[in-house]
């Protein structure tokens, strides 16, 4: 589309139709340009420099992948209501993403000098550091405040709704919610920054961010990452090449009612802001019952090592493990009800400046993924937060937004594009 359009005539048109040709002018002769010879895969190993990882498969990057150090989660509506710039947007998001994980840059500069980049250009000479895109989609994309916006609410997945606010929630509009979410990991920020930096360029009058969190982890730390109270965050996560877990606990199937997802699952983000002040005049002991692990070595109160199962008594007599702490709440080891609600975690720390009292902006970008929203993580969440014994660590805590989205299926060809199935 954007071939037969010449530039100086695309400047004359008008907003709505300006967004569409920019959607259209990036598939087009200048994306066959490049800014510079790309790092390949062998140059960038023999400079130590971070590999690439693929685009296109049955599932999208970023979720089974390897955690990268640092994440930056960004939540887009749609302005539109035109199915066929909906449609144009996902083909356009698809061969940006895979340019992006690629390495490459998006478009040559015009020649001329007259007119914006294509490509912003602050990624130029860094590597890729594993970059991974994630797409979801959150419920709002097929109906909101009762209208069916695209023709695409007899698609909407069953389970997919709006996060509720659970008990102790707080959450703000304005960072909560949207109708596209986009994760994009890598072990550089900037890399992070650029590629939904680009994505929501290239997307302007069709789709404007909503909200956008960033997160990090320690980058040289060996073992199981640590969040901002300081203990282990993770420690019960599956591996993530246990095959028949990512089958049974993540990916979605055909059978499971949605058959244009299959290969997909279902995505939680939580913003969760740590009362960081009042944690750190807590003794010792007191973190170690309300999370219930040993803080240095991240053992089970009962335990010596960290990967350690903890023994949970029938009752209260002599147990080690308060009944009212995290772990215990978040897992019960019950056998196999605990095993069918077990999600996949992908957290990342965050520190933002101050907030509107002088306290430290900061906590958990919370992210999982699972196969049935309502009994795995909603099932799991639903005890943390029973009034009648929440989990302890809720004094400490309050989550103020995120989401839940349908992460779509991988492309698995350059011939495909991002939630084509949903279209077709």
């Amino acid at each position: 589309m954007g071939d037969k359009i010449n530039r100086r005539t695309f400047l004359g048109m008008t907003a709505a139709g300006a967004a569409g040709l920019i959607l259209g002018d990036f598939i087009g002769k200048e994306q066959q340009h490049e800014l510079g010879t790309p790092v390949t895969k062998q140059e960038a190993a023999a400079d130590g420099k971070a590999e690439t990882l693929p685009f296109y498969g049955t599932h999208q990057a970023g979720v089974i992948t390897p955690q990268q150090n640092f994440a930056n989660v960004a939540a887009f509506d749609i302005t539109v209501d035109d199915r066929q710039q909906l449609q144009q947007l996902f083909k356009t998001w698809t061969e940006m993403a895979a340019t992006l994980m690629e390495g490459k840059p998006l478009a040559a500069e015009p020649q001329d000098g007259k007119f914006p980049p294509i490509d912003t250009g602050e990624q130029i000479g860094l590597s890729t550091g594993k970059l991974t895109l994630t797409f979801a989609v959150g419920s709002t994309l097929f109906e909101k405040e009762g209208k069916d916006r695209f023709g695409l609410r007899s698609r909407k997945p069953q389970g997919l709704t709006e996060m509720p606010i659970f008990h102790k929630d707080s959450l703000q509009d304005q960072l909560t919610h949207g109708d596209i979410v986009v994760q994009a990991c890598s072990d550089d920020p900037m890399i992070c920054f650029h590629a939904i930096r680009n994505l929501a360029k290239a997307a302007r009058g069709v789709a404007h961010l909503r909200w956008q969190q960033t997160g990090q982890l320690g980058i040289k730390s060996d073992g199981t990452k640590r969040n901002l109270f300081g203990f282990k965050d993770g420690t019960n996560n599956p591996a993530l090449n246990d095959e028949a877990f990512m089958k049974n606990n993540v990916w979605i199937e055909s059978a499971d009612g949605t058959p244009w997802l299959a290969g997909g699952t279902y995505m939680v983000v939580r913003r969760i802001n740590m009362r960081i002040e009042t944690w750190d005049q807590q003794p010792f002991s007191n973190q170690e019952e309300i999370i219930g692990r040993q803080k240095v070595s991240g053992a089970p109160m009962d335990g010596k090592n960290e990967f350690d199962q903890p023994n949970f008594a029938s009752d209260s007599k002599g147990d080690t493990t308060a009944l009212d702490s995290h772990i215990r709440l978040s897992n019960p080891r019950d056998g196999e009800k605990s095993e069918r609600e077990r999600i996949l975690r992908r957290g990342y720390n965050f520190m933002e400046n101050l907030d509107s009292v002088g306290r430290m902006n900061a906590g958990l970008l919370f992210v999982c993924f699972n196969r049935n929203l309502q009994t795995q993580f909603e099932s799991i969440q639903k005890r943390l937060t029973n009034p009648k014994m929440p989990d302890q660590m809720l004094s400490y805590t309050t989550t103020t937004g995120g989401g839940y989205f349908a992460v779509l299926p991988g492309v698995v060809s350059k011939d495909n594009y991002l939630g084509q199935n949903l279209f077709s």
